[in-house]
C-alpha cells in the first residue's frame, strides 16, 4: 500500500491483524474460551518532496528549550515514529570521546534514538466457566518500541532514583577515550581519569541530551481480571427472585500490573505538546490508576 501525504511525499505501510478464538469444552460444567488479537504495522518513508532531506512531524519539549526537545523526524528510508535527540560525542569506532577531566562531551548533532511504534501488539482474553462461576483474564502484550523518559532525566540528575544509589568515594572512570593528538592528527588513549559520582550522574542523565534517557517500551500488562457468580432462571424459580431471567455479581480489577523493564512509571505514557498527544515520550505524567469494582447484573 502506498499513501501520498499532504507534503507530496510517499509512505508505504504494511500491516497484519489476526483473531483466533478457541472454545474447547471439557465437560458440561467446565468451559474455557480464549481469544487472541494480533496486530503489527510498519510505515516506511519512500519519498519526500524534492529538495527535502528530513521532515519534522512532531516534537516534545520541556521548559521551552530547543536543547530539551525530542523530535519525530522522517527521512527517506526511515520509518514513521522515528525518535531523534542528542547525546554525547563518539569517534568513528563508536567509543565515547571524553574531555581532559574524564567527563562527557556533548554532541548537539541530532541522532536517531529509536522508534516509538511497537513491533507488534497482542491481546489475549481468557474466560473459564466452572459451574456458576466465571473467571475472566485479559492480558495485553506490547513488544518493541522506545520511549524517552523525562522522569529518568530530571530525577536521575537530582539523584532521586535507584539508578543513582551507587556513589563510590573514588568516583567513576567512564569507559571511553581521550583525544591526545591534534585536529589534524587524532590520537585516542583509554580514559583513566575519574569523575565524582555527582558529576557523572548530572552529565549522564542530562535532560539536554536524551541518549541515556531512553527505555524499551515493551510490556505485558494484566489489563483486567474478573470473577463472576451467576444464577440462571431455573435456579431463581424457587426464590423470591423468581421473576428474573438471571442474576450475577462480579468483582472486577483493572490495570492490575505491568511486567516491564521500566521501574518508575506505567509504560503506557505519553506527552502533551500544546494540543497534541505525543507517543514515545513520558513527560512526568500522573501514574495510571489501578481500580477495583463490583458489578451487579440483572436480566428480566
Amino acid at each position: 500500500m502506498c499513501i501520498r501525504g499532504r507534503t507530496g511525499g510517499k509512505v508505504s505501510a504494511s500491516g497484519l491483524e489476526a483473531v483466533l478464538s478457541l472454545r474447547p469444552v471439557w465437560s458440561n460444567k467446565i468451559k474455557w474460551t480464549s481469544r487472541f488479537n494480533f496486530s503489527t504495522n510498519k510505515a516506511t518513508v519512500e519519498e519526500l518532496p524534492e529538495g527535502t532531506e528530513r521532515f519534522t512531524l512532531a516534537f516534545s519539549r520541556v521548559y521551552n528549550s530547543v536543547n530539551q526537545t525530542v523530535f519525530f523526524i522522517v527521512e527517506e528510508g526511515g520509518e514513521i515514529g522515528d525518535i531523534w535527540g542528542t547525546g554525547y560525542l563518539r569517534n568513528d569506532a563508536g567509543d565515547l570521546v571524553l574531555n581532559r577531566s574524564g567527563g562527557f562531551i556533548a554532541d548537539n548533532n541530532l541522532k536517531k534514538l529509536g522508534n516509538a511504534n511497537p513491533d507488534f501488539i497482542l491481546g489475549f482474553q481468557n474466560n473459564v466457566r466452572i459451574g456458576n462461576f466465571d473467571l475472566g483474564v485479559l492480558l495485553d502484550w506490547r513488544q518493541g518500541g522506545e520511549i524517552v523518559s523525562r522522569t529518568l532525566a530530571l530525577a536521575g540528575v537530582a539523584g532521586q532514583l535507584e539508578e543513582t544509589v551507587n556513589r563510590p568515594a573514588e568516583g567513576f572512570v567512564i569507559e571511553g577515550v581521550q583525544s591526545t593528538g591534534t585536529s589534524d592528527n587524532l590520537v585516542y588513549t583509554q580514559n583513566t581519569t575519574p569523575v565524582s559520582a555527582e558529576s557523572y550522574y548530572r552529565s549522564f542523565y542530562n535532560r539536554n541530551h536524551e541518549e541515556n534517557n531512553v527505555y524499551d517500551a515493551s510490556y505485558l500488562k494484566i489489563r483486567e481480571v474478573s470473577l463472576t457468580y451467576r444464577l440462571g432462571q431455573r435456579q431463581l424459580n424457587d426464590t423470591f427472585l423468581n421473576g428474573l431471567g438471571s442474576l450475577s455479581i462480579s468483582l472486577i480489577g483493572r490495570n492490575l500490573y505491568a511486567f516491564s523493564e521500566i521501574p518508575h512509571f506505567d509504560p503506557e505514557q505519553f506527552a502533551i505538546q500544546g494540543q497534541n498527544i505525543i507517543g514515545g515520550v513520558e513527560d512526568i505524567a500522573y501514574p495510571s490508576a489501578r481500580s477495583f469494582g463490583l458489578n451487579l447484573g440483572v436480566e428480566f
